[in-house]
């Protein structure tokens, strides 16, 4: 009876280890965590030679950029950044002065925060941007008479984004140093202006292996657009 019982008891034990094998996660994919700086500031996640290069031009107050960053890039990042095939850079296409401000921020932190910040300035986009209704006219007048980095402080004590990037353990004075980030500006200008050149007249506006796309506004128009 008792050669019994260690053997069942070592059939017990070698069935949990199986099933522990079974049932345990995949190790993530370093291409998730795997980002770099183009020489004009813009952030890539991914295989950097990945063989498919999909650009997106964004705005922080565009609702149809939340909506892709909150339900169709985790897909995408799933199927394709993960796995090697494709990178995805995110480049600015400033729409107004508060956009400004968020673009300034994502980039806190350097670039180990950045998609961090990115996806929760999005996912908190309609607590933010609401506030902005908020503002009165004497104080938009004040705001309006100030430079960038005043404009964009200013802003950013108004409608409560020291809170929102505090979540991310980033400081307000933190935060307010990145704004006053001259070339951060200048490079988030620049990729504006860019992308006006290239012909993006709206956001999201995606470029897959250096061609603009017409009408691509999800993970499965984006596949068919790549190689």
């Amino acid at each position: 009876m008792s050669h019994m019982k260690k053997y069942l008891g070592a059939v017990l034990v070698g069935a949990l280890a199986l099933s522990t094998t079974l049932v345990a996660a995949p190790a993530p994919s370093k291409w998730l965590s795997t980002v770099t700086v183009t020489a004009k500031g813009a952030h890539v996640l991914g295989n950097p030679a990945a063989p498919n290069k999909v650009v997106e031009y964004l705005s922080y107050t565009c609702g149809h950029c939340a909506d892709f960053e909150m339900n169709e890039a985790p897909a995408f990042k799933t199927q394709f950044v993960a796995t090697g095939k494709a990178s995805l850079e995110i480049r600015n296409m400033v729409l107004n002065p508060v956009d400004l401000t968020a673009a300034m921020l994502a980039r806190c932190g350097g670039k180990a925060k950045f998609f961090g910040n990115h996806r929760h300035l999005f996912s908190t986009q309609a607590t933010w941007l609401g506030k902005t209704k908020n503002i009165s006219a004497a104080t938009q007048a004040k705001l309006k008479a100030q430079d960038y980095a005043g404009f964009m402080i200013g802003t950013f004590d108004e409608i409560g984004l020291g809170a929102i990037m505090q979540q991310r353990g980033i400081t307000p004075a933190q935060a307010k140093a990145c704004l006053a980030d001259k070339t951060a500006l200048k490079n988030i200008i620049s990729m504006t202006e860019s992308g006006s050149a290239l012909g993006v007249r709206g956001t999201p506006s995606f470029l897959v292996n250096g061609v603009l796309q017409d009408h691509v506004h999800n993970v499965a128009e984006l596949q068919a657009a790549m190689k």
